[in-house]
């Protein structure tokens, strides 16, 4: 499975239809790789248009599957990725009491976003450099690591001081979304060569509520790992493949294949970043800072439990059969801009917003919820499709910068919303002034 991730599929040199015995190997060559983007660029010189993508020699692998087992450990990957971020996060009551007056909400989540992004663009650079086991590898490392140190450290046996604690627990952050990045740029990329399901598996997996990660998220894993190519020949994933010298791709080589990509995705790509910079314009900094009189700190756990489940079933509504265009996604998530005015009257004015019944807040991110888990996945499983199946990887990769750019984005704006919110804690905290908008705030 290493292999596949940053390697390029060659054909057999053997001539004619390949031998129903004949196992496939990938092997990488920057020459072939600065060939076939300098013909794609001159193609689409001639043309005046978008470069072609398609190679009649090469069809979409579909791997026997037949228990679903592929998809499972899909699955499985794509709830490892945000389960480390979402023990941090989603104990906001927790944080609200440790960290009291402070912004560790947004402080973590800006963190994460930050340090996320650079991840995803070192590892669209060195894709085709270092395999995919070893991306993959790497960063379950680096996310269990620092899970593991704050609980025993910090939560168990408390051995810092509060500001220590701050600190270290925004390093931790920023550990756990390099490695988690990591591997989910890479499973993107991976999922690109396969059918689109599978890469729905993933995004699907971001939002499942499994107790844990899955060590095992990897088809070499499941019994079932061969996937069948044309002819009857198969590509196996767990046969070693032979050390291959590899040798850096030129910089002009590595921009120009991106470039070609990106022209033929740009819709898809920001369609995504669009809607995940809307998404984290509200979530989780806004959401977690959202109040009620009775309810008090259960009501930002209330809303951000309401979201993720609807992104969960966003998520799987992704899979529905519609042939959406580029263009209309990208309209669609535009439209979500209106959720930014609708939270915002949630909170505002400051300890009388506009509207302070605890439905409204609740009905809004269960439609943001869906929308951000149907938007935020179709454009994904969508893009990998319009390019040739050696291009698919890297398309798998581009997207996810597109994603990390708009959570970027996203998550520095939220910080010009918590002012919003600053006097909103202490409105409660006089009994006659609660006991006397009780009604009035129900």
């Amino acid at each position: 499975m290493g292999s596949v991730g940053s390697q390029r599929l060659e054909e057999p040199s053997v001539a004619g239809t390949p031998d129903p015995g004949i196992v496939m190997s990938f092997t990488f060559d920057s020459h072939q790789l600065e060939e076939a983007a300098e013909a794609a660029q001159d193609q689409g010189l001639r043309a005046r248009g978008i470069p072609a993508f398609t190679d009649s020699t090469l069809e979409e692998p579909v791997p026997d599957d037949r228990y679903h087992a592929i998809y499972f450990a899909m699955l499985l990957a794509g709830v490892g990725f945000l389960l480390p971020y979402n023990s941090f996060i989603t104990d906001v009551d927790y944080l609200h009491h440790k960290y009291p007056g402070t912004s560790i909400v947004f402080d973590m989540s800006l963190t994460y976003i930050l340090v996320a992004l650079a991840a995803v663009l070192l590892n669209n650079v060195l894709v085709e450099r270092l395999t995919l086991h070893t991306r993959i590898t790497a960063g379950y490392l680096l996310a269990l690591g620092p899970l593991l140190f704050i609980s025993i450290c910090d939560v168990w046996l408390q051995l810092f001081s509060r500001d220590q604690a701050y600190a270290i627990n925004l390093a931790a952050v920023g550990t756990v979304a390099f490695g988690c990045t990591v591997q989910q740029s890479s499973f993107y990329g991976y999922t690109g060569m396969l059918p689109k399901r599978y890469t729905q598996g993933v995004m699907t997996g971001e939002e499942h509520p499994a107790p844990a990660p899955a060590p095992s998220g990897s088809p070499k894993d499941s019994p079932a790992h061969e996937v069948t190519g044309s002819g009857g020949a198969y590509m196996r994933f767990d046969v070693p493949q032979p050390r291959v010298q590899r040798s850096w791709p030129t910089f002009r080589a590595l921009l120009l294949h991106r470039y070609v990509v990106a022209r033929v995705i740009w819709a898809d790509m920001l369609s995504i970043a669009v809607t995940y910079f809307i998404t984290l314009c509200l979530f989780p900094g806004l959401e977690s800072e959202i109040r009620h009189c009775i309810l008090g700190e259960w009501l930002p756990i209330l809303i951000m439990a309401v979201f993720n489940l609807s992104d969960f079933v966003g998520k799987i509504l992704a899979a529905l059969p519609v042939d959406w265009r580029g263009t209309h996604l990208l309209a669609c998530s535009c439209l979500r801009i209106v959720f930014i005015p609708l939270f915002i009257l949630c909170v505002y004015p400051s300890g009388m917003p506009t509207l302070r019944h605890p439905a409204w807040p609740c009905i809004f991110s269960l439609l943001m919820g869906i929308s951000n888990g149907y938007f935020g996945s179709v454009p994904m499983i969508l893009a990998a499709g319009k390019v040739s199946p050696k291009q698919r990887e890297l398309a798998g990769n581009t997207m996810t910068v597109s994603y990390m750019s708009g959570l970027t984005l996203g998550s520095a704006v939220a910080y010009c919303t918590y002012s919003l919110t600053r006097d909103a804690h202490g409105s409660c905290l006089h009994p006659s002034t609660a006991n006397g908008s009780i009604l009035s705030g129900l």
